[in-house]
């Protein structure tokens, strides 16, 4: 499955946030940066998709978090409102407590950006979906890290005193935004956005959730990059044409590992 000059270069041009690399067998793996708010990004992962139509989709999403391809406006302020410090505490001890506050922390911020525009976050993964559904053979690939590996992880990397100081942070995190605050998450990604606030203080933390995740996406993509065998032929391969949606701030450091790994 492969693109003609023209659409190749319609590629090539149609987003700053595209990075394309070479697979094996001359395949094509496009890795498409998003912000998690953003129908300009929505817009570019369904052209992007429709004009390569690839083998495979590869979204930033685990297993435990599929829930976000159903997911609608309301139900993300529903959950936000009826979240409570009885809920918090349940859902700490059936996940963990950096799991528990994060998640806290994050559909309150969740709800307030949705009410503000309009759009729940994810919407690049349901597009994503829903165009690779519409291709014949196409396989949808969740090839992210499973986050309650990921959270636990980054909270046990932490001596004891350093996981309060974190959870205290994450607890009293001011989740009142801005108008710049608002545009900026049409921008960037939200989690990577946080991680970074935190990064300075807490390293460890921000190498389990942006660095060991982009290696494991960056090991999804090479994996989903490998050649489809002919079905309808004696033997032989046929070149894989992979996309894969991200959120923008894993994008450098999947395409630095991608390199080394597809060569």
């Amino acid at each position: 499955m492969s693109l003609d000059t023209e659409s190749q270069q319609q590629v090539n041009s149609s987003s700053t946030n595209l990075v394309i690399l070479e697979g094996p067998l001359n395949g094509k793996v496009y890795l498409v940066g998003t912000a998690h708010f953003s129908l300009e990004s929505q817009q570019e992962v369904r052209d992007l998709i429709q004009k390569v139509q690839p083998n495979r989709v590869v979204l930033e999403l685990c297993q435990s978090r599929r829930g976000i391809l159903n997911l609608d406006e309301e139900t993300i302020i529903r959950d936000a409102k009826d979240m409570n410090y009885s809920k918090l505490r349940k859902l700490i001890k059936e996940t963990s407590i950096a799991h528990g506050l994060l998640q806290y922390l994050m559909v309150n911020l969740y709800a307030k950006v949705t009410e503000e525009l309009g759009i729940g976050p994810g919407g690049e993964f349901r597009v994503a979906n829903n165009e690779a559904r519409k291709i014949d053979g196409c396989k949808v690939i969740l090839g992210d890290m499973p986050i309650k590996l990921t959270l636990n992880r980054g909270f046990n990397s932490l001596p004891w005193y350093r996981k309060l100081r974190l959870g205290w942070c994450l607890l009293t995190t001011d989740t009142n935004l801005t108008k710049e605050d608002i545009e900026e998450l049409k921008k960037h990604d939200m989690l990577e956005t946080l991680v970074k606030e935190f990064g300075d203080t807490f390293p460890e933390f921000k190498r389990v959730l942006i660095d060991e995740r982009d290696m494991y996406l960056a090991h999804s993509l090479q994996k989903a990059s490998q050649p489809i065998p002919n079905e309808f032929k004696d033997g032989g391969f046929s070149p894989a044409c992979v996309v894969g949606v991200v959120g923008l701030g894993h994008c450098k450091g999947i395409q630095f590992i991608c390199k080394i790994l597809l060569n």
